[in-house]
């Protein structure tokens, strides 16, 4: 037990004894961390619809250098401070304690299940656009959701190495229809033709709407921009995560900047009626200027968009309630691997329960708003236990360490921090009591598991194999490396 004035790391000691196989590679990692951020360019229709295409773009960097850029900072020095599963739960709790680390994990998880919940209705929706179908019979569209569901969680229980591998597959199938559409937009931009022949106006990429509803873009905007801690709750299963995980982030950036600003600048010039942008326009547009082929393809990269997006959301909260479990932050049993696979099984079928359940709410508007007040909660804890283990943990090892001390460690956090306080708050009142309604709920449920711990500490003792992080509330941790 350190003692009051000791200096001792929240980690001891790099390798632990029969440690889970880290499969996890740097592609995969890339793969995963788009997911999470990402997942496609859709979405940016209804930024260009509230703004127009020259401000969505401009929205784009601004938004990219003054909150991507910190958050992915910000998530590559601490998932190589503390490289086991559970990612952001594990730093609050190692700089506000085991309340506030817990609360981050139930408000990311919620944020999470409901995020989720739109991806199987949107596939269908996609389906429907590429198949050029008028409606689907509910049954035959529930049957589509839940064989979706199926698909995807028996990927997720074949293990975290697969869904990387399938995250690369589905990136590739997703992103190549765009490129090629993309190369062939550019090619009008001086002649107003392309080399298929279709009409490209280059003057309506610098275009914007008369009256921009300033409010939704930067609701969608923002949901677009976030989440580069999601990938952070599968650190224990990278390998080489010290060098890996800073240069997956870089990348992956690179990729979401250009994975939203260049189909914006390609499609714009294709089609200027603003108001007509919304969700899977992309395949409208693709089928007016192309023909149906043109609209299968994109319609069909737009589903396998949705399908890369569900699952790694539920590996995403997959593996953050199993390192949860792993840590004894809550019951161990959520933390039991499948021999064959190490896949965490009750944690992935935890999770795609949850999610199911929340699949009836339905509007987009209203998740969106949802989403973003709880996970910008979350991530102000997180900007947060970045700055006071600063403070409370200076010598705590980091392989990778924002290069800034001090007043310039503020000062790159500050727009980061007051863009999150200002998100919280986009949704109307009844969102808003919707969210602190389930803010409460995440307060009793911990109440209830520190009555729990008290009462049953068999049932939190954590998993062996893994690095073991304490909680420090008021200085430095004891920790242990399982043998």
């Amino acid at each position: 037990m350190a003692t009051a004035g000791e200096s001792k790391p929240l980690l001891e000691g790099k390798d632990v004894k029969n440690h889970v196989p880290r499969t996890v590679t740097l592609w995969s990692l890339v793969a995963l961390t788009y997911f999470a951020i990402a997942g496609g360019p859709e979405g940016t229709e209804t930024m260009v619809q509230t703004a127009g295409p020259f401000n969505a773009i401009l929205g784009i960097l601004i938004v990219g250098i003054l909150w991507s850029i910190p958050t992915a900072m910000m998530t590559a020095e601490l998932s190589t401070a503390f490289p086991e599963n559970g990612g952001f739960t594990l730093w609050v709790r190692a700089a506000f304690g085991d309340f506030f680390g817990e609360m981050a994990g139930w408000l990311q998880f919620v944020s999470g299940a409901v995020d989720a919940a739109l991806y199987p209705g949107l596939f269908v929706a996609y389906l429907g656009q590429a198949l050029d179908l008028e409606g689907m019979h509910p049954a035959a569209s529930w049957t589509v959701q839940i064989l979706f569901v199926a698909a995807l969680a028996a990927l997720n229980l074949a293990g975290i190495a697969q869904v990387g591998h399938g995250s690369i597959l589905f990136m590739c199938l997703l992103l190549t229809p765009f490129a090629v559409i993309i190369f062939i937009a550019f090619t009008g931009v001086f002649n107003g033709t392309t080399i298929t022949g279709w009409e490209f106006e280059s003057k309506n990429l610098v275009e914007t709407v008369p009256n921009p509803d300033w409010h939704a873009f930067l609701a969608v905007l923002l949901w677009n921009m976030g989440s580069w801690e999601g990938a952070s709750v599968c650190a224990g299963e990278v390998a080489n995560v010290r060098e890996v995980f800073p240069v997956a982030l870089a990348i992956t950036f690179v990729i979401v900047v250009l994975n939203y600003a260049l189909p914006i600048l390609a499609f714009a010039g294709f089609d200027d009626n603003w108001d007509a942008w919304d969700n899977g326009h992309y395949i409208e547009i693709t089928r007016s200027v192309g023909g149906p082929n043109w609209g299968i393809v994109l319609g069909c990269a737009q589903c396998f968009s949705v399908a890369g997006l569900f699952a790694n959301g539920i590996n995403k909260n997959a593996y953050q309630i199993c390192g949860m479990g792993e840590q004894g932050m809550i019951p161990s049993v959520i933390a039991t691997r499948l021999s064959w696979t190490q896949a965490p099984w009750v944690a992935v079928l935890v999770t795609c329960g949850i999610t199911c359940a929340m699949m009836p709410l339905g509007s987009f508007s209203a998740i969106l708003g949802i989403d973003m007040s709880l996970y910008c909660a979350a991530l102000l804890l997180e900007m947060g236990a970045l700055i006071k283990l600063r403070y409370d943990q200076p010598d705590l090892e980091r392989p990778y360490r924002i290069p800034v001390e001090g007043f310039w460690l503020w000062l790159l956090f500050l727009p980061a921090i007051v863009i999150s306080t200002w998100c919280m708050f986009l949704g109307g009142w009844e969102v808003q009591l919707f969210a602190l309604g389930l803010l409460i709920g995440g307060a009793l449920i911990i109440l209830v598991l520190g009555y729990l711990r008290t009462n049953y500490p068999q049932w939190f003792e954590g998993v062996e194999g893994v690095q073991h992080f304490s909680a420090v509330p008021n200085g430095p941790a004891e920790t242990k490396a399982d043998a």
